[in-house]
């Protein structure tokens, strides 16, 4: 697990991406057949959902595919260059 603390902007985002799971991908899916879907562990999804690791690139293209929308939806800085860069 990351011991980096999350940004505010991390936190916005892992907290609309639990909203939109348990309205809209929870009923239909579990963590773990999300995760074996999209290639993920269970156990990530779990830290974004509890704010221990920041979602990412590719977790917010994944949620997004599964909702049929754009990234941007999820994460309005989804484009910015330097997003996902440490």
């Amino acid at each position: 697990m990351s011991t980096k603390k999350l940004n505010t902007h991390d936190c916005k985002i892992a907290l609309a991406i639990a909203q939109l799971w348990a309205t809209h991908i929870k009923p239909n899916m579990t963590q773990t057949e999300f995760a074996k879907k999209y290639g993920f562990k269970q156990t990530f999804i779990s830290q974004v959902f509890n704010f221990h690791s920041a979602a990412s690139h590719a977790f917010i293209c994944s949620v997004a595919k599964e909702l049929s929308c754009q990234p941007i939806n999820i994460d309005p800085l989804f484009n910015e260059p330097n997003r996902f860069r440490k």
